[in-house]
């Protein structure tokens, strides 16, 4: 047997057999629902089942994807396969031997454990089977790449900075991005510009430490305080902002003075460099130094070395706005 197809899970297609695999269940949800509609476009009735596989009891999966009473199209979804019965296990490896044809089984499994490897090992090496990857994505540039992607797929076009104001707006929640992904693509007929996202969902005052360093290292020394107060208000904890700091300082002292640095040498996509390399306008070696040192000092106070940890993140605000100068 050949291994098995293996693709992103934007990219899924039928099989007799699909691995849904990895620790993105939002991604997983959507795949699923890609092949859930895929078959119904090939056949004019479906039968959808899905089950705990942690609840599997022996011989299920043959009596479910066995033909209906009518001959309908079966789909087949097995969730929870990180917590599976034994009995899924062996059962599994038997039905790939020879998968039902009119049914699709499809098997979730995200990753988070080793239980059912030598299932998932099996699934791997078959050569009916398809995997669909859902790997998490963290990084400012894999969720601008899901926001672009979730237009192009509507044969729409969003600016480039318009998605990235969408990411600052929702953050890490996939499911949020894609209903207002959706709902920006419902209500205008137009490309999506800045504007146009502020106009929707500019009055979600919804901050973090990095958009308050962005603030305050470009200089918007009311802006970020006021980003800084409403953040602690909403509970954000002092020890992530003093990281966004850390991180931001990092990467302009590897820019100011550098003029050979590039986006590979700091790490960073081209556009994220562009915006790093503007923010060093008016800094100096020197003051990326002093900034440096507030930052231990803060990190000190608000790990119970003052009294007040707020007066002390103000004063790092304050300071780096003002581009290290006292």
């Amino acid at each position: 047997m050949s291994p098995v197809k293996t693709v992103p899970w934007r990219a899924i297609s039928i099989a007799p057999v699909i691995l849904v695999s990895g620790p993105q269940d939002f991604f997983a949800e959507r795949a699923i629902k890609t092949v859930r509609d895929l078959i119904r476009k090939k056949v004019e009735n479906l039968e959808t089942v899905e089950t705990d596989a942690a609840e599997y009891v022996p011989g299920q999966i043959f009596d479910l994807a066995s033909a209906g009473l009518f001959g309908d199209r079966k789909l087949v979804v097995f969730t929870g396969a990180e917590r599976c019965s034994d009995s899924f296990i062996t059962d599994m490896i038997d039905y790939l031997k020879q998968p039902a044809e009119d049914a699709v089984v499809v098997v979730r499994h995200n990753g988070k454990s080793v239980r059912g490897k030598r299932m998932l090992e099996a699934i791997r090496a078959s050569d009916t089977a398809l995997e669909a990857t859902c790997i998490d994505q963290s990084k400012d540039a894999e969720r601008i790449a899901f926001v672009e992607a979730e237009f192009k797929s509507n044969a729409r076009k969003i600016h480039r900075a318009a998605a990235q104001s969408l990411i600052e707006v929702f953050g890490k929640d996939f499911e949020e991005l894609a209903a207002a992904c959706s709902q920006l693509q419902n209500d205008d007929s137009g490309e999506v510009t800045v504007e146009l996202v502020q106009r929707y969902f500019g009055g979600r005052l919804e901050t973090d430490g990095f958009k308050i360093a962005d603030s305050a290292f470009e200089g918007r020394g009311a802006e970020s305080l006021l980003l800084l107060r409403h953040s602690l208000a909403q509970g954000l904890a002092g020890v992530l902002i003093i990281s966004a700091f850390e991180r931001k300082v990092r990467q302009m002292a590897n820019i100011i003075g550098n003029p050979k640095a590039t986006p590979a040498s700091v790490g960073v996509p081209d556009w994220v460099f562009d915006k790093i390399r503007k923010s060093t306008a008016g800094w100096t070696e020197d003051a990326i130094a002093k900034v440096i040192h507030a930052l231990a000092d803060t990190d000190f106070a608000i790990k119970g070395g003052e009294g007040d940890s707020t007066y002390a993140l103000e004063r790092l605000v304050t300071l780096v706005a003002n581009k290290g100068k006292s």
